[in-house]
């Protein structure tokens, strides 16, 4: 039910003397939002929807263990962004308490998941499965929901990584 004292959309955009130039953007815009957003959409990715990992670089909260709050951070090395760099885990005040390398792959058919790996120097692999992603407009992961692993498959319940703004 329209209220007769409120103007509507198209009188106010006149009454603020909105070009036509500019409306037509503003509605294609508001059509086409992928479009204008690339392949990777802003909003939630579940496990079959994650076609890269191009925007994990940054700093995140990692509640892998709920009773020690860490900070992750991942850095792609040059030439190899959206798969491999280093990362350095935090689990304290006094320096990282793990780094290493880590390699991520998206959903892939032959595999089924997509996919991040801990690689600690010195020690073995930890990969987690990427269960889903939620990701900002300018395609970096925000919030990461990640399951490890262990020879039986995925280990449940799932923790999260944020971003840390």
């Amino acid at each position: 039910m329209k209220d007769s004292n409120r103007p509507d959309a198209v009188q106010l955009l006149s009454q603020c003397r909105v070009n036509d130039d500019t409306m037509q953007r503003l509605k294609a815009a508001f059509d086409n939002p992928a479009e204008q957003l690339g392949a990777q959409s802003a909003g939630w990715h579940g496990p079959d929807d994650i076609d890269t990992l191009e925007g994990l670089a940054g700093d995140y909260l990692w509640g892998e263990n709920p009773l020690q709050p860490a900070r992750i951070s991942f850095v792609f090395d040059a030439g190899h962004v959206g798969y491999q760099g280093r990362y350095q885990l935090h689990r304290s005040f006094f320096g990282p308490s793990e780094e290493g390398t880590f390699h991520c792959v998206p959903n892939n058919p032959a595999i089924g998941w997509a996919f991040i790996s801990l690689e600690p120097a010195g020690g073995a692999p930890r990969p987690f499965i990427v269960n889903g992603m939620f990701t900002d407009a300018a395609g970096r992961i925000v919030i990461l929901l990640l399951n490890k692993t262990d020879a039986h498959g995925p280990v449940y319940p799932p923790f999260s990584a944020q971003r840390m703004l």
